[in-house]
């Protein structure tokens, strides 16, 4: 019995623990990675609900705040860490039946801009898949903001896992 109770003590601290993989690069700017959380996806889904407190789980985001609502989703206007200057651009944030999906709606400094947060019950807790496509209007190649965006998204979802354990 000991042994049984030692392995799901050790199984449930390795997934806390657990880091983020190492980002995938599909396409020409689409970015994934993810981690397993030790909690449930309604655990993983409250501490995602509020558009501001996800927007700031990511280092690069200088502001967030809601501009409107439309339907079930929110408007938010948010501030990113540019190369010369912020960027800035607004999204619709919805739930979806998994989690969370943005889309852009509008800005001056992105050709293209979307993410979405999976959720899906694993042993052990959560897997939450983070995918971020990006094309801002930057004068520099794509694989460069490519790896610049999955560094960021490995380490949102660490500050995510932070948030969610305490750990």
């Amino acid at each position: 019995m000991h042994l049984v109770l030692t392995l799901a003590t050790l199984c449930i601290s390795t997934a806390y623990a657990a880091d983020p993989t190492a980002p995938v690069v599909a396409g020409e700017s689409t970015v994934t990675t993810d981690v397993v959380i030790a909690a449930d996806a309604a655990t993983v889904r409250a501490a995602l609900s509020d558009p501001i407190s996800a927007s700031r789980l990511s280092g690069d985001v200088l502001d967030a705040k809601v501009v409107g609502k439309d339907g079930d989703c929110t408007l938010v206007q948010v501030t990113t860490r540019g190369l010369s200057s912020p960027l800035l651009y607004v999204t619709r944030r919805c739930p979806t039946a998994d989690g969370f999906r943005e889309t852009l709606v509008q800005t001056d400094d992105f050709d293209s801009q979307s993410s979405s947060w999976k959720l899906a019950s694993v042993a052990g807790g959560t897997q939450v898949t983070l995918q971020v496509r990006s094309e801002p209007r930057l004068p520099i190649p794509q694989r460069l903001i490519n790896a610049a965006v999955g560094s960021s998204a490995v380490q949102t979802l660490k500050n995510l896992v932070q948030r969610v354990t305490g750990r």
